[in-house]
């Protein structure tokens, strides 16, 4: 168990966003392309590992003291950093190979990706602004893997609404931070003297607001009527408006932003959005493959 938590297992959900250019694409149930993202995800995601370890080991003094992060392996001593390095680095050379095997422009943007976090772990996680935008472009990246590997062209549509729903989330998650160091006095990372609560919320209501709006200009715009000629889609305006709410409601209310993942896993309400959102938008897109097919 101290291995999967070590390799940040949960975390792997993110990776899911490599398969989002397949999904919009109408070809999810082309099983060649599916087959391969699917190996390309797995690969990413072990490549992810080794960099949530060396997060782990430079974020070391932190985790000591925080009331979650304390329990990780590395931080509580079960597991020596490095033991850590050692799985890390082999699970990171068989994620390399997995992907190179498949799409060799899908491996460069993955070592592009280990290579910004890296540095983001070093020294950039520290810079006010930098630190969320990194994170965010980290989502971008997914979608780009997901694009070479299928060989989809990637809409600018696209890439706005992940980097705009990225962003959000990052941002909701050091508002948590930040309200820890404010409200408790708790230090989690050397950047959060350099905000405070009161900016944190505007900037979360600046791209809840941009993203609301961004999904509906989407939804609405020529090509994708054009696409997907469904009177459904403004169905997943409502979908998309209440999860940014609610979000915003565990965010202000609850003020437990913390972990996106965790929020996922745990929050009943985001799950029966999240999954009539994808339920309805496959209808739309796949209605008559599956009725043909």
């Amino acid at each position: 168990m101290k291995y999967v938590k070590l390799i940040r297992l949960n975390n792997w959900v993110k990776n899911l966003f490599i398969f989002l250019p397949l999904f919009f694409s109408s070809e999810l149930l082309n099983q060649e392309k599916l087959l391969s993202t699917i190996a390309v995800s797995f690969g990413f995601s072990l490549v992810t590992s080794l960099v949530y370890i060396i997060n782990d080991l430079f974020d070391l003094d932190f985790d000591k003291n925080h009331p979650d992060k304390k329990t990780r392996p590395i931080a509580s001593g079960s597991i020596s950093p490095k033991t850590a390095l050692l799985v890390g680095g082999c699970l990171f050379s068989f994620g390399v190979i997995i992907i190179g095997l498949v799409c060799i422009d899908a491996l460069l943007f993955t070592l592009f990706y280990f290579v910004l976090n890296f540095f983001y772990s070093i020294k950039l996680k520290q810079v006010p602004i930098l630190d969320f935008i990194i994170v965010s472009l980290g989502f971008v990246i997914r979608i780009l893997i997901g694009s070479e590997v299928s060989d989809v062209f990637l809409s600018q549509w696209i890439i706005v609404m992940v980097f705009l729903l990225s962003l959000f989330l990052a941002v909701t998650k050091r508002r948590d931070d930040v309200y820890q160091y404010e409200k408790e006095n708790k230090i989690n990372r050397e950047v959060v003297d350099k905000y405070n609560i009161e900016y944190m919320d505007k900037i979360i209501t600046v791209v809840s607001s941009i993203l609301i709006v961004s999904y509906l200009l989407f939804i609405t715009s020529e090509d994708v009527v054009e696409r997907y000629p469904s009177n459904s889609l403004m169905l997943t305006f409502i979908f998309v408006l209440i999860g940014v709410l609610r979000y915003n409601q565990i965010t202000y209310v609850y003020n437990k932003s913390g972990s996106p993942v965790k929020l996922l896993f745990r929050d009943t309400f985001l799950q029966v959005i999240l999954v009539c959102w994808g339920i309805l938008f496959f209808f739309i897109i796949y209605k008559t493959q599956v009725i043909n097919g």
